[in-house]
């Protein structure tokens, strides 16, 4: 029985590195779109309709027609709550971050999210702050930031407001594991990705008007780029990760786990793009899947109760 219930852990482990290694390829779709004169916020919004519009059809497919769109009042609530903080609140944030006060700014703000998320998990779901743990994430902070700024803070600059859009943008990023909890252990893994995302679109629809965001006519190269940004990182992404969490005990190893994003974010950038990968990067790399490592040694250390089921919503 233990043996089994360890098995289900580390292939929920795996899942979630996968689902970070999935979202690396973020930067790739949103520097094309970018590229292509479309705004941050609109590629945000257009990922996620995308990854809903895909998500959709493969529900139909899978479920030979409605029946997989049914959910728990719990599990939708979950969802609801993913899409609109943790997708919606969370772009709007940070993207406001790196206005303010620039890219390596918004990276310290964001990559501070295991703290919260560490915090949360031992307030929400007695879950225990260990040695191994505590190690784990102040190396996978160090090793996020340097990944993503290379050691290079000369534009860190940052207004009143870009302080609370940064705290905002790390807290709400921090609430995707602990709000997709209750999704994840009740609903089909493509139910609960399909909700998350038509959420997170529909309150950017409201709140962003992201028709404003585009600066060229759609083409099919740009609907291409969308497609793939729909499925790539999004739809398949949020698939395994929703699949991944549900078997794994404690939420405060999610956020550390799927850090590898960062990895693989800077790999294509260095593969695809020519990026320069110098000595602070290489630093970094190591250090994130250094503390992947360190935070899953120790396994023996088990939360007194089974936390999967989550917060009652």
């Amino acid at each position: 029985m233990k043996e089994s219930i360890n098995k289900e852990q580390n292939k929920g482990y795996l899942m979630v590195l996968a689902a970070g290694s999935l979202w690396g390829t973020i930067g790739l779709f949103a520097t094309l779109l970018s590229n292509y004169g479309v705004s941050a916020g609109a590629v945000a919004f257009f990922r996620m309709l995308s990854a809903s519009i895909m998500l959709a059809l493969i529900l139909l497919i899978k479920g030979k027609g409605t029946s997989l769109f049914h959910a728990s009042r719990k599990g939708l609530l979950s969802c609801m709550l993913v899409g609109f903080i943790s997708q919606a609140l969370y772009n709007i944030c940070y993207m406001n971050t790196i206005e303010q006060g620039g890219m390596a700014t918004a990276a310290v703000f964001l990559y501070t999210s295991p703290v919260y998320v560490a915090v949360i998990s031992s307030l929400l779901f007695h879950e225990p702050l260990t040695g191994n743990k505590i190690i784990a994430i102040i190396i996978n902070i160090a090793g996020c930031i340097l990944t993503v700024t290379g050691g290079d803070f000369s534009d860190m600059r940052i207004s009143g407001f870009g302080i609370v859009m940064g705290i905002l943008s790390g807290l709400t990023y921090a609430l995707l594991p602990i709000l997709s909890r209750t999704g994840a252990d009740e609903e089909d893994p493509f139910t609960a990705a399909f909700y998350g995302q038509a959420f997170g679109a529909l309150l950017l629809l409201f709140l962003i008007r992201p028709w404003n965001g585009i600066g060229t006519p759609f083409t099919l190269p740009i609907l291409l780029v969308f497609i793939g940004f729909g499925i790539v990182p999004s739809a398949m992404g949020y698939i395994v990760y929703y699949d991944g969490i549900s078997k794994i005990t404690e939420t405060s190893r999610i956020p550390v786990l799927a850090s590898v994003e960062t990895v693989v974010a800077a790999i294509i950038g260095l593969v695809v793009f020519g990026q320069s990968i110098g000595l602070a990067k290489i630093i970094g790399i190591a250090l994130v899947l250094a503390s992947i490592a360190v935070m899953n040694t120790n396994k023996k250390e088990k939360p007194e109760a089974d936390n999967r089921i989550g917060p009652e919503m």
